[in-house]
């Protein structure tokens, strides 16, 4: 089925619930768990380790006399593992900044409460891995190769503002909390983001500084209420896999065509009436499009030419084959019209009767002429082929359907589906007169 978790390939990324490690059992509150391998400690660590252990004493409250004590410990042993967990710890103070003396790799503060940390867990450059899972985050970080910061099934309404400041931030996964939206701010700073979840939340819109995150390689933003989409969203054009599953969205901005890079678009569950034209221009990277359970009639002109080697589409009401009589009314063309057909068909005409360098010359003034004027260059760049003909049209077409074998049209295609194997292209012509011409397998539309 389209909408089964086990789609995705990467189970952390659809909600990271990983199963609990048998070492959280209980906590272990001793010197050798704390301790993996130190060395002999040189004389100025020896001082530092005086001073920073005096310091934590005097800031040590009833509240945080636990952790402290266990930080002091862990100042003379100088582990590389930290371990402080289902201790019902609501807040850390400061003096965590301390374990910075013991280069410590990794900090275990699992099972507890917290809805924040203090600033300075930035100051332990030699983490390599933070676990704060469940009740409080789990951060995990490589600030040599990677930094990611999981904050998944917490109570966040808004964006946690500290983020902004981890600017080497490149994985960050915000799914199930309670954002009413993505803040502007992590979007300018957090330029170096590769994956960003933010399932299941109640985001209504992305701001316009979504295009910042130009890195960004996996957006998922399902189980949302989106209305919209922003076109900055083109920017991004190093997206390989983006999600917009279970939202509300009725249209996509046609700057998604400049996703030259995408390769699965997950848009199942909206409220699409139809998808842009612009889709084509990424039929070289895109593999897998879901579309299905939307309300979508017919898809884009040339979506023939995708290479899709996964395609759902099932449960939409797609136009049905069933050719009824029609009378056929002759266009009336404007001169806007008229004017814009005959130019395209002079920048394109080609004569036996005629030498070479002539016509090359006529149509290298007549495109000199366009380029003085912004208008008609700005008018001339709205027309559209004409897919019998091949002549170019401006605003007057008429809008035909032919039917697509999915199986024969997409040969890579894999995946199974229960609904019928035809689906309805658009199909735009210029005139009656190609659409009365034989040769071709075209439908007029009529909608009830």
């Amino acid at each position: 089925m389209p909408f089964e978790k086990n789609r995705f390939t990467k189970t952390e990324f659809i909600d990271g619930e990983d199963e609990e490690d048998d070492y959280y059992a209980k906590f272990k509150f001793s010197t050798s768990s704390y301790v993996s391998s130190s060395s002999a400690p040189s004389q100025k660590t020896k001082t530092d380790n005086s001073t920073a252990t005096k310091t934590v004493r005097q800031q040590t409250s009833h509240g945080q006399s636990a952790l402290d004590s266990a930080i002091i410990c862990a100042l003379k042993s100088h582990p590389k593992t930290f371990r402080f967990t289902q201790k019902k710890l609501t807040e850390v103070s400061n003096t965590i900044q301390h374990l910075s003396i013991c280069q410590i790799r990794e900090l275990d503060l699992y099972g507890n409460y917290l809805t924040e940390l203090p600033n300075e867990i930035q100051l332990l450059q030699s983490i390599e891995s933070c676990n704060l899972d469940q009740a409080n985050y789990r951060l995990v970080m490589n600030l040599v190769h990677n930094l990611t910061l999981i904050l998944g099934n917490n109570k966040f309404e808004q964006f946690p503002f500290v983020i902004s400041s981890l600017t080497k931030l490149s994985k960050l996964l915000l799914y199930r909390n309670n954002l009413k939206d993505l803040s502007p701010k992590a979007c300018v700073y957090l330029t170096n983001l590769r994956i960003l979840n933010l399932n299941y939340n109640f985001i209504t819109q992305l701001p316009i500084e979504i295009g910042y995150l130009k890195q960004l390689e996996i957006f998922s933003i399902e189980h949302n209420q989106l209305q919209e989409l922003p076109r900055e969203i083109g920017s991004c054009t190093k997206l390989l896999e983006l999600y917009l599953g279970y939202n509300q969205l009725k249209k996509l901005p046609l700057e998604i065509g400049y996703l030259t890079e995408l390769q699965r678009l997950i848009l199942h569950r909206n409220r699409l009436l139809e998808l842009p034209e612009s889709i084509t221009n990424i039929k070289h990277s895109l593999k897998h499009l879901d579309v299905a359970a939307n309300e979508l009639r017919i898809f884009p002109s040339k979506f023939h030419s995708l290479n899709l080697n996964e395609f759902h589409y099932e449960n939409n009401p797609l136009l049905v084959r069933a050719p009824i009589h029609s009378v056929q009314e002759q266009e009336i063309l404007n001169l806007k019209e008229l004017c814009a057909r005959q130019t395209m068909r002079e920048l394109r005409y080609t004569s036996s009767t005629v030498p070479a360098n002539e016509t090359y010359a006529r149509q290298q003034k007549l495109r000199d002429e366009i380029q003085q004027s912004k208008r008609a260059k700005e008018i001339l760049m709205q027309c559209t082929e004409c897919q019998f003909c091949h002549n170019y049209f401006l605003n007057t077409w008429l809008e035909c359907v032919e039917y697509l074998d999915v199986r024969k049209t997409f040969k890579n295609i894999h995946n199974s589906t229960t609904t019928a194997n035809i689906v309805p292209q658009r199909v735009l012509l210029c005139s009656y007169e190609c659409f009365n011409s034989p040769g071709h397998e075209y439908f007029g539309v009529a909608f009830p």
